[in-house]
Formats: structure tokens, C-alpha cells, sequence
């Protein structure tokens, strides 16, 4: 009886072996030789899968966005207004193994992405579905109360955007910086802040 392949499971295990790669070597390392001899491949059979490397890259870019949002959906289920927004932003955050692994892929591919079309466009359609995420929870907020009209949505937004950008970055080059006691204070004292300026007690 012909062995069944499982083409997805395969398509896990490539991406697998490319993370490992970039994670210990960045992208000098993972050229489509060293995957396909990390994933236990020939170096040809991995455009069964994926026909060139950019499409194996972007797939493994997606995979850290798949991740957080997975994470994200469970943590989001009760949640609306600022905590929502508090819990999304945690999950984003590079605090626990998982997340500062993938940070440290993410920020290897940012460089890359400016030059890539295709990366460019899988990390601007994940970072405008999180802003939008986080519009619609500082939506409910001002509906529920918890902060007032003269908070502005955008720069709330640009404020949390570029702290999550930063601490990507910050918890590889300085993690005595951004350990998770202080990353939770720099984002609580954040949205104390808002509420503060509504006059909403935490």
C-alpha cells in the first residue's frame, strides 16, 4: 500500500527547520540547501512545497503572526475596551520562550521585508489587522466609559504600535531592559494614563 504523504505536515516541518535556522543564524543561514538538510529533506524536494525561497520565507514570516493571533483569539473571547486592548498587546509583546523566539525571527525578516514585496505586504496586512483590533477596542472603551472623547484614537494607536515595535527589538539587544515586570508596567502605565485623562478609576 502506497505511503500517504501529508503535504501540509511536511510544509510545518520545512518552516520548522527554517525558523530554527534563522533563530540561530539569521537569514545568511537558511539557504534552501541548509533547510532541506535541517528538515531531514533532499534539496530538491522542497519545491514540492514551496517553489522558490521567498515563498518559503513569507510562509515562515506569516507563521510568528499566526501564532500571536492564535494566542490572541483565546485571550480575546471575554474581553472588550481596555482590557482587550491591554490583552492583545500582551500577547504581542515579547514576554514569555515563545514570544521572544518569534521576535527574534520577526525582527530578522523587518530588514528583509523592505526589500520584498511579498514579506512587506503579509507584515503591513498583520500590522493594520491589529490596528484595527485596537480601534475597536478603544471604541468600546470610550462607549463604555473608560476613557473620554478627547482621546485620540490614532495616536493611541501609534503610541502602542511603536512600543510593540520597540520592545521586538529591545528583548534581543538589551533583555535586561524589557523583562516582563517592566514591559507590563511601560503598557499599564500607558493605559492608566487614559483612563486617567478620562477620570475613570482602574
Amino acid at each position: 500500500m502506497p505511503k500517504i504523504v501529508d503535504h501540509d505536515e511536511r510544509r510545518e516541518l520545512i518552516v520548522d527547520a527554517t525558523w530554527r535556522l534563522i533563530e540561530r543564524g539569521g537569514f545568511e543561514s537558511a539557504t534552501m540547501r541548509e533547510i532541506a538538510a535541517e528538515a531531514g529533506f533532499a534539496h530538491g524536494a522542497l519545491q514540492r512545497y514551496f517553489p522558490n525561497k521567498e515563498s518559503l520565507l513569507a510562509a515562515a514570516f506569516v507563521r510568528a503572526h499566526t501564532r500571536t493571533n492564535a494566542r490572541a483569539a483565546d485571550e480575546l473571547r471575554d474581553e472588550r475596551g481596555l482590557a482587550a486592548l491591554r490583552a492583545l498587546c500582551l500577547e504581542i509583546m515579547p514576554m514569555r520562550r515563545e514570544q521572544v523566539q518569534e521576535a527574534r525571527v520577526v525582527v530578522a525578516f523587518w530588514d528583509r521585508a523592505v526589500q520584498n514585496r511579498e514579506l512587506w505586504t503579509a507584515h503591513r496586512e498583520n500590522a493594520s489587522n491589529w490596528r484595527a483590533q485596537m480601534r475597536t477596542f478603544l471604541d468600546q472603551a470610550r462607549d463604555d466609559g473608560e476613557i473620554g472623547d478627547d482621546v485620540d484614537p490614532d495616536v493611541v494607536i501609534d503610541q502602542i504600535s511603536a512600543m510593540n515595535a520597540g520592545l521586538q527589538i529591545m528583548c534581543l539587544l538589551m533583555p535586561e531592559t524589557a523583562t516582563q515586570e517592566r514591559q507590563i508596567a511601560a503598557l499599564d502605565d500607558l493605559i492608566d494614563r487614559l483612563r486617567t485623562r478620562s477620570g475613570a478609576q482602574r
